[in-house]
């Protein structure tokens, strides 16, 4: 938090009694407060005596509060309260409270001079700066109870008020924001405090009021900032359904006594924030804390929270917060800042400030959020509302861009500025590409049209090392050791330019390529690619034992049946001579140890079938690829449409081999005779029909025997669990059952089959 250098301390005596001190531009302390004291020190007062029980007091002490420069009362016969201060852009000091008395001083030509009744008024009053005379002051208010808690005063030293006004009958006054028949206002006064320019009431529509306030603001824009807390703990009143807008950081109430943030736009025409904070079970409240509202749209609020020992104010950053719990058994301290960034901020850099022409500069804009930005290119162009212009500077010459950020809300510009140099244009050709046989000193030039003055030449195109000493010559002698790229970049002051120049060593210009990994007993093609197709070579290779065909040219037949290295010696046109190897991996697997096995070589149509490939330790690939399970495992599943001869690759990496395996299926259908019952068994304990099965390609059953009378004697929903003859552990008599069986096959077609069997002994 920001220490601000003028602004207000508020403070409490009691229900009633505030007041704040405010410093002038020179740190005199302006204080408005009230006192029960006839005695009060008093210098050039303006009323000297207290008219009343009670009575307004305002009086200036200087910087270091040792001297008291002036003093005065202000009140009438009845109870009057002083309770905010503020000095306008005269030194003029404007002051307001409560009062019960219908004779103030000063009021007549104010905007209400006479008391309006009820308990209270409110009021406002104002006095020069030396406190010598009372301006101008007026009662506001109406027949009900009114008090004027904080006074605020903008550019224009147009004096605000806000207040409670019970029974929501405060007039209503060039306000298009207003929430009708509440208990809280706000007003602008001109700065004789004789005209409304605007009024307006902000609440939920209670007769009571629904928040005591606890700080007040009008910003540099216009717009009002009010915050205060729900009124629980000193009187009877409703927080609930307060204005809040879609960005609140709370919508809702979360206790009866939560805090309330609410700002207005500038001449009352919209509500811009409202918002509660507070925790569920705590209450929030100001009793002795205070705020600070920054004139730049910044809120800087204490509030006494977390009653009753608990940790539910909202903290942030959570986690990151200075503390996110309460340490204390009873209320705590809790300190937030909003800030509603109305005041716009102008900043951009660019990627680039000095170049040649035509020299293109992209505009990187980092200023605040704001509907309006204004570019002066300083070209005689004017690039608007772009947020992000890349802009061509053709002509050389300096340029002072600048940009104009406006909010939308308080129209306040902001400004920044940047220069653009731009030089003429620079032209930059070099000696062509180089190739050597051996090393020999080159002089490289950087051919230069425009004005340069600086020549770096480097293997590295970053120019982190420089080859050259002399920076200042266009010519560089160097001999190269080896093939690569020579980069050299001119410049000025403000352009560069980079070309290049390529050496090539004959020796470097040769590769090997081809399938360096094979099987033993295969081949190899082996190509020697030559990057200079300039030259021409006539080629060598060994040894002789592995060449399958003698060859001149550049491509060679090799079967090595171990793994060893191949020469080439390439001899050039011009006499260069080069040599190159390549090493050949040799590698094998024995046809005998591939093969491949299914579970079942004779399937019904759509089962599914177990492959595998051996022997393990192998890379796999399965084909078709796309009916496999998992082509890439030893071991897989695949479901059989038809007859299919599934194909297995087997490979270390470098050798690949394959073996098939023919898997042919039969056409069925899901029931008889492809699934049926045997029509007798003899369950006698001889080893021979003794169990009575299902047989056939389903997936599902329900099996059930009946007796002649109906009755059922076993069932099955297995294949593996057959009949043995017996019900209820007992053998039953030989004799004709009937049988119920109901399948789903592999296909997932359904099929009842029905009829008898005989039981034999």
């Amino acid at each position: 938090f920001n220490t601000p250098v003028y602004d207000t301390l508020a403070f409490n005596y009691g229900d009633q009694f505030r007041g704040e001190i405010m410093l002038d531009k020179s740190g005199n302390c302006i204080i408005a407060s009230c006192t029960r004291s006839t005695d009060f020190p008093l210098v050039s007062p303006i009323q000297a005596a207290n008219a009343g029980d009670q009575d307004g007091v305002i009086f200036k002490l200087n910087s270091n509060l040792s001297s008291l420069l002036w003093s005065t009362y202000y009140g009438g016969s009845g109870l009057d309260a002083c309770y905010s201060v503020k000095i306008d852009s005269s030194s003029n000091v404007v002051f307001c409270g409560g009062t019960s008395s219908t004779d103030l001083n000063g009021t007549a030509s104010g905007w209400q001079p006479t008391y309006n009744g009820g308990k209270t008024d409110g009021y406002v009053a104002k006095l020069s700066g030396n406190g010598q005379s009372l301006i101008g002051a007026s009662y506001i208010g109406t027949a009900n109870y009114d008090q004027a808690f904080f006074t605020e005063i903008d550019r224009a030293n147009n004096v605000y008020l806000l207040g409670q006004s019970l029974n929501g009958a405060f007039p209503v006054i060039n306000s298009p924001f207003v929430n009708p028949n509440s208990s809280q206002f706000v007003i602008k006064l001109d700065s004789t405090l004789s005209l409304v320019q605007n009024s307006t009431t902000f609440g939920n529509g209670d007769a009571t009021s629904n928040i005591s306030p606890a700080a007040f603001l009008v910003d540099l824009c216009g717009n009002i900032y009010i915050s205060g807390w729900g009124p629980s703990f000193v009187q009877a009143g409703n927080i609930n359904n307060l204005p809040v807008t879609a960005d609140a950081e709370q919508s809702s109430a979360s206790a009866s006594n939560d805090f309330y943030l609410l700002v207005i736009e500038r001449e009352f025409a919209d509500i811009l924030y409202g918002s509660y904070l507070g925790g569920a079970s705590a209450g929030e409240h100001v009793d002795g804390g205070t705020s600070r509202f920054d004139k730049n749209g910044v809120v800087y609020q204490s509030v006494c929270g977390g009653c009753g020992g608990y940790s539910d104010f909202p903290t942030f950053p959570n986690p990151g917060a200075w503390s996110n719990n309460n340490l204390s058994t009873n209320c705590n301290n809790i300190l937030f800042k909003f800030d509603f960034e109305l005041i716009p901020n102008a900043e951009f850099t660019v990627d680039n400030n000095i170049g040649c022409s035509p020299f293109t500069v992209t505009f990187d804009n980092f200023s605040s959020d704001s509907d309006s930005y204004l570019w002066d290119l300083g070209n005689g162009d004017t690039t608007s509302i772009i947020f992000e212009p890349t802009v061509t500077f053709n002509t050389p010459g300096i340029y002072e861009v600048f940009l104009y950020v406006t909010d939308s809300i308080c129209l306040i510009t902001d400004t920044a500025q940047l220069t653009i140099t731009v030089y003429d244009s620079l032209g930059l050709s070099t000696i062509p590409d180089q190739q050597l046989c051996v090393p020999t000193p080159i002089d490289f030039i950087a051919y230069t049209n425009g004005v340069a003055n600086n020549f770096i030449w480097s293997e590295d195109i970053t120019f982190t090392v420089p080859l050259n000493t002399d920076q200042t010559d266009s010519i560089f002698t160097y001999t190269p050791t080896q093939p690569g790229m020579y980069y050299t970049q001119v410049s000025n002051a403000g352009c560069s330019l980079i070309d290049s120049v390529y050496v090539d060593y004959i020796g470097a210009s040769i590769t090997l390529s081809g399938n360096d990994s094979i099987c033993k007993g295969e081949t190899a093609l082996i190509t020697a690619t030559n990057s200079n197709p300039s030259l021409i070579f006539s080629y060598v290779w060994s040894p002789d034992s592995i060449v399958v065909t003698p060859s001149s040219s550049n491509v060679v037949e090799v079967n090595p049946n171990i793994s060893q290295y191949l020469y080439v010696t390439a001899t050039s046109n011009n006499g260069c001579v080069v040599t190159d190897s390549i090493r050949i991996s040799v590698d094998d697997i024995s046809t005998g140890v591939i093969s491949a096995t299914a579970s079942e070589y004779l399937v019904a149509s759509g089962a599914v079938v177990t492959l595998t490939a051996n022997p393990g330790g192998y890379e796999y690939l399965w084909f078709p690829i796309g009916t496999v399970a998992s082509p890439t495992s030893q071991i897989t599943s695949v479901t059989v449409d038809q007859t299919t001869n599934y194909t297995v690759f087997v490979t270390n990496g470098a050798c690949t081999k394959s073996t098939q395996v023919l898997v042919k299926t039969y056409v069925y259908e899901c029931g008889e005779p492809y699934v049926f019952v045997p029509n007798a068994f003899s369950p006698n304990g001889d080893g021979e029909n003794d169990i009575l099965y299902v047989e056939g390609p389903f997936e599902e059953m329900i099996f059930r025997i009946y007796d002649r009378w109906g009755e059922l004697v076993f069932e099955s929903h297995e294949r593996s669990f057959g009949w043995d003859g017996r019900y209820k552990g007992k053998y039953l008599d030989p004799d004709v059952y009937d049988y119920y069986l109901d399948v789903k096959c592999i296909n997932d077609e359904e099929a009842i089959v029905k009829g008898n069997i005989t039981l034999l002994r």
